[in-house]
């Protein structure tokens, strides 16, 4: 049974915000995390606001971290500044789509005209409006500090900070990456190619990576692996991000393609987009591979992967894979180091398993403070799935939908398709897709990046 629980804040109520979840179930709590039920799609609703965070302005020798305030606002901020993907083992990841919603798109959504693909009838179309008018409806309300909560008489607390939470200090980092290995010259590999023309759809495919074909499309495969080729290595800052080998395992003097492999427990790679940083990314380390990430307020990510089990718990994060998203500011300078603009400038995690060895994954949103559904998505553990992260700047909403495994990463998407991974609604009958369960985020209240 799913219920609908209200979560107050044990503070003065005129000012603190609240949030209302969906509970597929009974929560239990483990381990400090509390999980309800598993699901196949989740919806955070009341995504963004305005605001501010301190980015990073430059990294002296001297272990000076200089920062200065960005304002944000607009729906999704700060979520609408390029986003970079990250991803932990085990997993083995076979295919990788980003889309962008076309100018032309946009203009029809301005216009209230309906949009093209199969989802034309009449339902379909107002379960659109419908979604999309609750959020611009919205009356603004008084910035508010986030604070804990309970569920029937538990505390409750989402905050899950090994990504950014509990910062190395910097000799220490340094220390501990001194003994990086050299890098021979890398043979020559095939380099990603440009971003491809538009699909005359709605949602034009902006990058594209496929293991098995080695087909790379407007992205770059990086790590934290610094000074192994690329990059820098210093005994102040220790690593920064580097060009990534085909095997995952260490840094590269150039871009490479990822290979059709497993990445391990505790290894991770990240993917930005194709494009070289100009003035517009600010400040970035190392400037080899200064990237841009995935921008946009209307943007889609689509993952084919698996994590499966590979009894690996020695290690701190051994047997806990993930695919995440951070803004890219993050690890441009340090991902795991305090001289970032985390977590005020952003992170979502999509798809991370909380314990070693747990077949659950959860999704977390981080914006200092941040919150995530207690439901969570089945851990893929021998088959591939297939999953989408829609973001939607006209709803304020984020979705995490799994989705069927005979979905194509085509080369454009119609608008009406991905509405109903968005809402959960069924693009040919306009209501919830049959079988499918869902769960609802909806964060009420003040800004989080207050």
């Amino acid at each position: 049974m799913k219920y609908t629980i209200p979560l107050v804040a044990m503070a003065n109520i005129a000012t603190v915000a609240g949030l209302t979840q969906q509970c597929t179930g009974r929560a239990v709590n483990e381990g400090g995390n509390f999980f309800c039920g598993a699901v196949e799609h989740i919806v955070y609703k009341g995504v963004g606001s305005a605001g501010s965070y301190q980015a990073v302005k430059g990294m002296t020798s001297t272990g000076e971290c200089q920062k200065e305030p960005k304002s944000f606002s607009g729906p999704l901020a700060p979520l609408d500044e390029g986003l970079s993907l990250h991803f932990r083992g085990p997993i083995r990841v076979k295919e990788v789509a980003v889309y962008t919603l076309s100018a032309k798109a946009k203009q029809r959504r301005q216009q209230g005209e309906a949009t093209e693909g199969p989802a034309q009838g009449a339902a379909a179309a107002h379960g659109h409006q419908q979604f999309h008018e609750a959020a611009r409806k919205k009356k603004k309300r008084a910035p508010a500090e986030w604070v804990t909560a309970t569920i029937n008489g538990q505390v409750v607390s989402w905050e899950n900070n090994w990504h950014g939470g509990n910062p190395t200090p910097a000799p220490l980092a340094a220390a501990a990456a001194a003994a990086a290995p050299t890098v021979p010259a890398a043979p020559a590999a095939p380099k990603p190619k440009a971003k491809p023309a538009t699909s005359g759809q709605a949602w034009d495919r902006t990058s594209y990576y496929n293991a098995e074909t080695q087909q790379a499309e407007n992205l770059v495969f990086l790590g934290n692996h610094g000074g192994q080729g690329s990059g820098q290595f210093d005994t102040v800052w220790g690593n920064s991000l580097s060009y990534l080998n085909a095997q995952g395992t260490a840094g590269a003097s150039s871009s490479q393609i990822l290979a059709d492999v497993d990445i391990p427990s505790d290894k991770e790679f990240s993917i930005f987009s194709g494009e070289p940083c100009d003035e517009s990314c600010g400040f970035s380390r190392a400037k080899d591979v200064a990237y841009k990430g995935f921008e946009g307020a209307h943007k889609v990510f689509l993952f084919k992967f698996k994590m499966p089990l590979d009894g690996n718990r020695a290690n701190n994060n051994g047997d806990m894979p993930a695919i995440w998203s951070l803004n890219a500011h993050i690890p441009r300078s340090a991902q795991y180091n305090a001289c970032s603009c985390w977590p005020k400038c952003g992170e979502f995690d999509f798809f991370e398993v909380l314990a070693s060895g747990d077949t659950k994954c959860k999704s977390t949103l981080h914006l200092s403070p941040g919150g995530g559904s207690s439901d969570y998505f089945a851990r893929p553990t021998d088959a591939y799935i297939k999953g989408a992260v829609v973001f939607d700047a006209d709803a304020g909403a984020v979705a995490i939908r799994v989705l069927p495994a005979d979905t194509d990463f085509s080369k454009g998407l119609d608008d009406a398709t991905v509405q109903a991974w968005l809402t959960g609604q069924s693009p040919s009958a306009g209501g919830l897709v049959g079988g499918l369960l869902s769960s609802v985020f909806e964060l009420v209240g003040g800004r989080l990046s207050a």
